[in-house]
């Protein structure tokens, strides 16, 4: 074989022509993740469309507020208060099975 022939049939290392050539500075770093960053909170709020129905939107999702707490009613920590302690009553023991 002539010496291009040997050329053209070297083993190529593809995994080299992936690899950085030099470390990417952190001032480029930063900016990339300042103009890049997500917002930390997600937008949600109510909405009451035309028909009086009530939805609640979190990001890009919509949920159709079919029940509501009562104005008069308990208020939440006291309901979860009651769920933990019926959750504590009920509780049962599971053992490891041999």
């Amino acid at each position: 074989m002539n010496d291009f022939e040997n050329y053209v049939y070297e083993p190529i290392d593809l995994c080299a022509c992936y690899e950085p050539m030099f470390d990417t500075p952190q001032e480029l770093i930063d900016e990339w993740n300042a103009t890049c960053a997500e917002p930390d909170e997600v937008p949600a709020f109510y909405v009451e469309d035309e028909y009086g129905t009530l939805y609640f939107y979190y990001g890009n999702t919509r949920i159709r507020v079919a029940e509501h707490f009562n104005d008069r009613g308990k208020p939440i920590g006291t309901l979860i208060e009651d769920v933990i302690r019926y959750s504590a009553a009920h509780q049962t023991v599971k053992t490891p099975e041999n």
